[in-house]
């Protein structure tokens, strides 16, 4: 019967508020924290290699990559660990002692040997254990080239489109990192009609690198924080290399195939690095929009890269002892802080478990919205009475927004009975506020 009542004084909530949700407060100019050192972990995107001006960037500094323009804009020593064609496999395979590699690939996408590469262990988790900041580009190989190696292996296996198979190996055992090497698959599988087995092979290969990739995927995190448990570590994310207009798509049967792997692969090989930063703690920066030649960004695509981590980095003027840099609400009270929307409960503490008081909510909605009001009330807030809040402060007239407010603030009010955090509103305030909601 209280749930009832409670849903009724909502719905009468709805229409009774209006007021603005327009504006924004405005983020100040952030300031960085000395890291020190940075080191750069990952594959060839990480390593600036580039598709049309081959250079060597195997361990190497690469000028006007993503790396290069972070450190530089932080002022911070770039040590750089990356390495064209490293995996998820390679990555367990430097930093654990006792991983046993069922791998068949290990080390076969870099130009150095396997010995050479094993000589350089000890450097990079020497580099991993003192860097200040890191930052880890990974999986491209686990569904590029792996994945397709892992097609050629199951279809050799069941004898389908023989003469295809030995093609596809001849391919890739010539195939260099300039190579779109699932464009290919496909591309060669349609002249040589073997599309029907390709297809009907791709998604127990997708499934098998996936579980593989999924499997790696914890466990290498791990290792690098064993190794640095205070490393203020970013992974950053996959984008699409297939993405191509509609009509392109349309006009050609092998790019619509390929896209369709492609997005697929993308959207699964992101959400373990997504959901790894709810996790341990780590900063996701989401590359998606990043310009690229054929496989690796352009110039303008690493600076793109470099801004996006550039943005999802720390800001140093925010420095609670009880905020963990790995808590999950750390940017969203970082924002409120930064932007004067919330305040401290003292000067070292931020008070992430305490209850929101109606002054709190209040305040924080005045400065959100560019008003100018205050509660005198130091009462806790209820879950309910801080989405009828939102609500009182929404632009009824926005009606696709209000929507999205409304079924946000439906969410609020049924994820669980009792008064709301600190923590808890710092991190719907941010959603709130950055139009998210």
């Amino acid at each position: 019967m209280k749930t009832i009542k409670k849903v009724v004084a909502f719905c009468l909530a709805l229409m009774l508020f209006a007021g603005s949700f327009s504006a924004v407060a405005v983020e100040n100019e952030k300031v960085y924290h000395d890291y020190g050192t940075y080191v750069l972990l990952g594959d060839s995107v990480a390593s600036g290699y580039r598709d049309f001006n081959y250079r060597d960037t195997e361990f190497k500094f690469a000028p006007d990559s993503y790396s290069d323009f972070v450190s530089k804009d932080l002022g911070v020593e770039l040590i750089p660990m990356a390495c064209p064609g490293f995996r998820t496999v390679e990555m367990r395979h430097i930093f654990e002692d006792d991983y046993v590699v069922e791998d068949d690939y290990l080390f076969y996408g870099p130009a150095s040997s396997a010995d050479e590469l094993e000589a350089k262990i000890p450097e990079i988790r020497k580099a991993v254990s003192e860097a200040g900041l890191i930052t880890l580009g990974i999986g491209g190989n686990d569904w590029g080239k792996y994945l397709v190696w892992v097609v050629t292996d199951i279809m050799e296996k069941r004898k389908l489109a023989e003469d295809y198979v030995l093609k596809l190996r001849d391919f890739l055992k010539n195939a260099s990192l300039e190579d779109d090497v699932i464009d290919k698959m496909v591309e060669l599988a349609d002249i040589m009609n073997a599309l029907p087995e390709l297809v009907e092979v791709v998604p127990e290969a997708v499934v098998y690198s996936f579980s593989t990739y999924l499997k790696n995927w914890d466990y290498m995190i791990q290792d690098i924080y064993d190794l640095n448990p205070d490393v203020t570590l970013l992974v950053i994310g996959m984008y699409d290399t297939s993405a191509r207009l509609e009509e392109d798509l349309a006009e050609s049967k092998t790019a619509y195939i390929k896209h369709g792997i492609s997005k697929a692969i993308i959207s699964a090989a992101n959400k373990p690095m997504i959901e790894g930063a709810e996790k341990f703690g780590y900063i996701y920066v989401d590359t998606n929009g990043a310009l690229f030649e054929t496989n690796h960004p352009t110039v303008e695509g690493h600076r793109y890269i470099a801004d996006r981590i550039l943005e999802a980095l720390p800001d140093a003027r925010f420095d609670f002892d009880d905020v963990p840099m790995r808590a999950t609400y750390y940017k969203a009270a970082e924002y409120m802080c930064i932007n004067g929307i919330m305040k401290g409960i003292t000067e070292t503490n931020f008070g992430p478990d305490e209850p929101l008081t109606k002054d709190v909510l209040t305040s924080a909605l005045s400065k959100i919205n560019g008003k100018d009001e205050t509660s005198e009330s130091t009462d806790a807030v209820s879950k309910f009475d801080f989405a009828l809040s939102l609500l009182k402060s929404a632009d009824k007239t926005d009606v696709i927004r209000f929507l999205r407010l409304l079924v946000f603030c439906v969410e609020i009010v049924f994820s669980g009975n009792g008064n709301i955090t600190r923590a808890e509103a710092a991190q719907l305030l941010y959603e709130y506020a950055k139009g998210l909601a």
